[in-house]
């Protein structure tokens, strides 16, 4: 057989092969991902898990924030935050997200609020302006160490300023939350 027709070959059986193996086994989005951090670790830290170990495990811990424990997702580009009762998932220019990246991450923590806090109300009051993609999901009053809830809001037209974070607030007193 002649060289070339082998090398002919070989490349169009790489090429195939890549096909399918992108068809059996697709890359998540980003969206996806953040979603994934969010059902990985927000929500086992809510619930009183320690996730310290996992987070460490997994990510690039940032050691230059005082306030809380925070690490890098490489697949995501964005920071994971965990405090006493907070966890939140940013972005920050140059890696905040699309437009089209923020409305897919909505629908699935859409998906997940609804699954995970079936009884958590939306609250339409927590938006962020109109030049914003938000939605929030809280319970008790307003500045209430009883407030607890998922919020998610993303500017991504906002150039320098853009960005997006992800929470799950718990409330100070945890109360019976009424979850699985």
């Amino acid at each position: 057989m002649k060289k070339h027709v082998l090398v002919s070959i070989v490349a169009i059986g790489l090429v195939i092969g890549f096909v399918a193996a992108s068809q059996l086994w697709p890359r998540p989005s980003r969206a996806e991902n953040l979603a994934r951090l969010f059902f990985e670790f927000c929500l086992p830290h809510f619930h009183g898990e320690d996730v310290t170990a996992a987070a460490e495990a997994n990510l690039i811990s940032d050691k230059r924030s005082q306030t809380s424990a925070r690490w890098i997702d490489n697949r995501s580009a964005s920071y994971l935050s965990l405090s006493s009762h907070r966890c939140s998932i940013s972005t920050y220019p140059p890696f905040a997200l699309s437009r089209q990246e923020a409305e897919e991450l909505l629908g699935l923590v859409e998906t997940i609020v609804l699954r995970e806090f079936p009884d958590l109300p939306f609250d339409p009051k927590a938006t962020m302006g109109p030049n914003s993609i938000s939605k929030g999901w809280m319970q008790g009053a307003s500045l209430s160490p009883d407030r607890w809830g998922v919020f998610f809001t993303a500017s991504p037209d906002w150039g320098d300023r853009a960005g997006s974070s992800l929470f799950l607030a718990s409330p100070r007193h945890k109360i019976d939350l009424g979850t699985n």
